[in-house]
């Protein structure tokens, strides 16, 4: 899942197309339109990649006979090995990451290329996002008052409000919407693994494609070879549960007790982030910063929400080896930080509906709500981390799968799990409750990693993941239980 905060740098790519082989079928799910067309790909440097663009059309709800049909578009690369493997399924994260991966494919491309040494590569757009048609990115943007702290009662009415006005002109646009989710994205995979005829294929899915690659090995065991999930989330695991979110934050103050640095200037962190809460509550504070539309100066005014949801998504990411300095900024009143940040989760929020159709279509039991309820009242940053992403999901028109989801499942394929041990997003009691329904499991534990794995270690876990795909017999593959990300803690 998303986060509503979450703020990603735009990147593009060019295909310069080089010939067009098409194959075509009829319309119906079991006689697909599909086209493969043999593109290259420049990037930067100058470097070509070769490999093929294509799509298939596929129902808008398969389970529906005169469902419309919308486009999933998928990259693949061919191995030039003479005893492949089955092929990899790249899934991605998100969902409804903006730029979608195959908009990113000038980005991730040289690092998918190590992948091909013995398997094709299929890259997959999910549907409703990027390149795929229709993409259901709402109207318009919505944005919080900068004139007083953020309150989590305002930011929800207001984003009902918008995710509600996006999901009635997508209706009126004749769309289906229970037809995003992440069942329907299972069909997506069957499909192109059926146009492109692959007996069997193996998956590479991290955060929420772990959670779209699980549903598959759910759907089509028999059509699995082997999985690499990183930054997994399990089935049940859409929602977060505030108690997990806090368990990161006592882990990092434990860490800045036993630096040598740090641990002379914060006797407690835990003590100093209550205090700096209790203190914005009371008394909010104004900072200037650059408008980022206008970029002219504004004054924006910081209170207690705003900092739970700041530290919350710091937790989950590369971030967390700073919260402790910056918190001791604003212990010495300066809050330019926080508010730099704050900034964009008031200015020009835009969503996908597809995301939040997504998100909310998996989300969680009624069990694990009042769970969530129950924590976000206890837990110092409450239910930051979810913050309002699934406020609106009574207003929609979704297909509810949770139902679905929460079956569970015992499974024989390969699997290996790589999970962060300062990962918020995705902590390690995913991993360790997905391992109990998987016999064939093995954990990767990354030590200090978090939700950014490949940026904080990937050259430790390339070598590792790309081995484990290549090898004849995956069980015997030798995998490291434990790597370590570097702590670095920033103390000046």
């Amino acid at each position: 899942m998303k986060p509503l905060l979450e703020i990603k740098k735009y990147s593009f790519f060019t295909f310069i197309v080089l010939m067009s082989v098409v194959s075509c079928f009829g319309q119906s799910p079991s006689n697909p339109t599909f086209e493969l067309n043999p593109h290259e790909l420049t990037i930067e440097d100058g470097t070509h990649y070769t490999g093929e663009m294509g799509y298939v059309k596929v129902p808008e709800v398969y389970a529906e006979e005169k469902s419309p049909h919308i486009e999933i578009p998928f990259y693949r690369i061919k191995t030039a090995h003479k005893n492949p493997l089955p092929p990899i399924f790249v899934l991605a994260g998100g969902p409804g990451d903006d730029p979608s991966i195959l908009q990113q494919l000038e980005d991730i491309i040289p690092i998918l290329i190590p992948y091909s040494f013995r398997s094709d590569v299929v890259v997959m757009e999910q549907r409703g996002n990027g390149l795929s048609k229709p993409n259901l990115s709402c109207p318009g943007a919505f944005e919080m008052p900068l004139d007083k702290p953020l309150d989590v009662a305002t930011f929800s009415k207001e984003y009902i409000r918008y995710i509600k006005s996006c999901n009635t002109y997508w209706q009126n646009q004749d769309r289906n919407l229970k037809g995003y989710n992440v069942f329907e994205m299972v069909e997506d995979i069957e499909m192109v693994r059926r146009v492109l005829s692959y007996k069997k294929i193996m998956i590479l899915g991290g955060s929420f494609g772990s959670h779209h690659g699980l549903a598959y090995l759910k759907s089509y065991p028999d059509r699995v070879d082997r999985a690499v999930l990183d930054s997994p989330e399990g089935l049940k695991h859409t929602v977060k549960l505030p108690s997990e979110v806090d368990r990161m934050l006592y882990n990092l103050s434990k860490l800045v007790a036993q630096d040598s640095v740090l641990s002379k200037r914060i006797p407690s962190f835990i003590t100093l982030v209550r205090e700096t809460l209790q203190e914005l509550d009371k008394n909010p504070v104004t900072e200037t910063v650059i408008h980022p539309l206008t970029q002219e100066k504004v004054s924006i005014v910081l209170g207690k929400y705003d900092l739970q949801l700041i530290t919350a998504f710091e937790l989950g990411r590369m971030g967390y080896r700073e919260l402790p300095f910056h918190y001791l900024e604003m212990k010495a009143g300066d809050f330019s930080w926080a508010a730099n940040f704050a900034i964009y989760i008031r200015v020009n929020q835009r969503k996908n509906l597809m995301a939040v159709l997504t998100d909310c279509a998996s989300g969680a039991t009624g069990s694990r709500w009042e769970q969530v309820i129950r924590e976000s009242k206890e837990t110092i940053l409450g239910d930051a981390l979810n913050n309002i992403n699934f406020k609106a999901c009574g207003d929609l028109s979704l297909k509810d799968i949770r139902g679905e989801l929460q079956f569970d499942f015992v499974s024989d394929i390969p699997i290996l799990l790589i999970s962060g041990s300062q990962d918020a997003r995705t902590p390690p009691r995913n991993a360790q409750e997905i391992m109990l329904n998987h016999r064939n499991i093995k954990l990767l534990n990354v030590k200090y990693g978090t939700h950014d794995l490949f940026r904080e270690v990937y050259d430790q876990l390339g070598p590792i993941m790309t081995g484990y795909f290549a090898a004849d017999k995956p069980l015997k593959y030798e995998t490291p239980k434990e790597i370590y990300a570097g702590l670095n803690l920033r103390n000046e």
